[in-house]
């Protein structure tokens, strides 16, 4: 009876182990202990939770300021379920989009070289108290995970408080994102997602980023989307579609247009349409493809390439940027074509 008892305990421990917060002190109810770094101080004033937050202020050099903790992966993990509550006063829009306060999940090996990383939280201007939450699949030879907590080369505040990683088993992150299965003999129900919206009659449906709609000013029908831009920095929006097996080739084409659109220190700091590969949503199967620049004062102009998918890509990501420029950029009448 006692044997019976004895794994039992054990096996109890084992299942609270699993679902057992990973960071130490991420509710910093013992101020910076088990974090390093000396960039941020503790506010018993300003927290979401308990009597503790942290915070990194930096109001003049737009240096990067972080604290961090490694923790290991415990054996058997499927996937990582990280949250965290971030508050942002006044932070600055810098030249670069990770310019902002962040959440990094950094994934690492046995000795510490990273495999991949994975913005958890970003923010930037004044937002109250929010929760962000993302789940991670743990990467093949992923050992350890480093969490940082930072003011990435920007002036303002990010407090944080109540950091989570949860490790999740494969049948626990299935429970959590179950997979619809239809019955033999049904026809089968697609969950593909394919490229939609890119004359934006629909607004700015499927889109993502920071664009308007023009309704004066477009190539054809009744919008066009609108990127501008007064201080050099990336501004974007951008659309993730699939990849159907046996896709071989993809063209894409659209039409973009310049208003005064003033060049960055870098070439390539301008009015872009771009195309993205992904091998899932960490990791990308090549660089990134320019598919059409512009720059200074143009007329509705035709971009239209065609690219030989890269071994492995599932995933592709359009994008049309003001890259760390100034002025505005039009587009209309983005299409795509896959070929086998």
């Amino acid at each position: 009876m006692k044997q019976l008892f004895f794994f039992s305990l054990l096996f109890f421990c084992a299942i609270s182990d699993a679902q057992t917060n990973l960071i130490k002190n991420g509710g910093f109810e013992s101020e910076t202990l088990n974090w390093t770094g000396d960039a941020a101080t503790i506010s018993p004033y300003d927290k979401k939770t308990g009597k503790n937050s942290a915070v990194i202020n930096q109001f003049t050099g737009a240096e990067w300021k972080a604290i961090d903790q490694i923790v290991n992966i415990p054996k058997n993990t499927y996937a990582v379920e990280f949250s965290v509550w971030v508050k942002a006063d006044q932070i600055e829009g810098g030249k670069e989009a990770y310019n902002a306060g962040l959440m990094i999940a950094e994934f690492t090996n046995s000795g510490g070289k990273k495999i991949v990383s994975e913005n958890i939280a970003q923010v930037k201007g004044t937002i109250v108290w929010t929760n962000y939450k993302k789940t991670v699949l743990v990467p093949e030879k992923a050992q350890k995970i480093r969490i940082m907590l930072a003011l990435a080369q920007i002036n303002g505040s990010v407090f944080f408080d109540d950091v989570n990683a949860t490790a999740l088993s494969e049948e626990e992150y299935f429970k959590l994102n179950p997979i619809t299965t239809v019955p033999e003999g049904q026809k089968t129900i697609s969950t593909s997602k394919p490229f939609s919206n890119g004359n934006f009659e629909e607004n700015l449906n499927s889109w993502n980023g920071n664009g308007t709609i023009s309704t004066t000013d477009k190539k054809d029908g009744n919008a066009a989307v609108e990127i501008s831009s007064k201080i050099a920095e990336w501004k974007a929006i951008d659309q993730v579609s699939d990849i159907n097996k046996g896709n071989k080739t993809i063209e894409i084409s659209g039409w973009l247009k310049a208003k005064d659109i003033q060049q960055g220190k870098d070439p390539w700091n301008n009015g872009m349409f771009i195309i993205e590969f992904k091998k899932d949503e960490n990791t990308k199967a090549s660089e990134d493809q320019v598919i059409g620049t512009v720059t200074g004062n143009t007329d509705w102009t035709l971009f239209k390439k065609t690219f030989q998918i890269p071994e492995g890509a599932k995933q592709y990501r359009i994008m049309v940027a003001m890259s760390v420029c100034t002025g505005t950029l039009l587009a209309d009448n983005i299409e795509v074509k896959l070929s086998n």
